[in-house]
């Protein structure tokens, strides 16, 4: 099951609140919590439906809904935990008042891909101490995202949905198969942001 939104993009290892009053995705929701709790998070693509239908990106956040207030006239309050990429393969002929897709979990990067980004995952560690320490007396908030986790790619997912602002550079940090081009495209647009926060000299290492 999807829900297309046209300005959100679900990243493994973090929590999306959404409020749901649509009558096809409160049905979504009764029927997932009646489930595995399992739905698919999927940004619309630019443009004019097709055939009665948003067109999606093919890339998607699976997660689980972990928390889920019931609203009056049957509306939802929820919280869906991000955990795989996955792709949209084929979508399934409409049983039900919401589309549904037949999907493939998109793999997390073997040792192979990680041993070849290792200048990136550097770098990113780089990007990240400099970032603790411009903000560490500013904001708090930032600073325990920061601090969430030891691993780097769980972090860098993190970081692209907490600091990265635009919905379709948010997909496409989030759709890039190869390790390398994503990182290396999180640390420019990090770089973007010390600069305007104003990050400490080192932050030149990562031109």
């Amino acid at each position: 099951a999807v829900f297309p939104l046209p300005h959100t993009v679900l990243y493994p290892g973090t929590v999306l609140p959404l409020r749901v009053c649509e009558k096809p995705y409160c049905d979504l929701v009764n029927d997932a919590l009646a489930g595995d709790s399992s739905i698919a998070v999927v940004l619309r693509k630019m443009g004019e439906a097709q055939g009665g239908a948003s067109p999606l990106h093919a890339v998607a956040g699976a997660g689980r809904i972990i928390h889920a207030e019931k609203l009056e006239g049957g509306h939802f309050n929820i919280l869906v935990h991000g955990l795989h990429r996955v792709r949209l393969v084929e979508e399934l002929p409409r049983e039900r008042s919401y589309r549904r897709f037949r999907s493939e979990v998109i793999p997390a990067p073997d040792r192979a891909q990680l041993a070849a980004a290792g200048g990136e995952l550097a770098r990113l560690q780089s990007c990240v101490l400099s970032l603790r320490s411009a903000v560490a007396e500013t904001d708090a908030q930032l600073v325990e995202v920061l601090r969430s986790t030891a691993d780097p790619l769980e972090l860098a997912d993190i970081l692209a949905a907490t600091l990265v602002s635009e919905p379709e550079v948010q997909q496409t940090l989030l759709a890039a198969g190869e390790l390398r081009v994503r990182l290396s495209r999180l640390i420019d647009l990090l770089a973007d942001v010390m600069v305007r926060i104003g990050a400490p000299p080192r932050t030149a290492q990562l031109n």
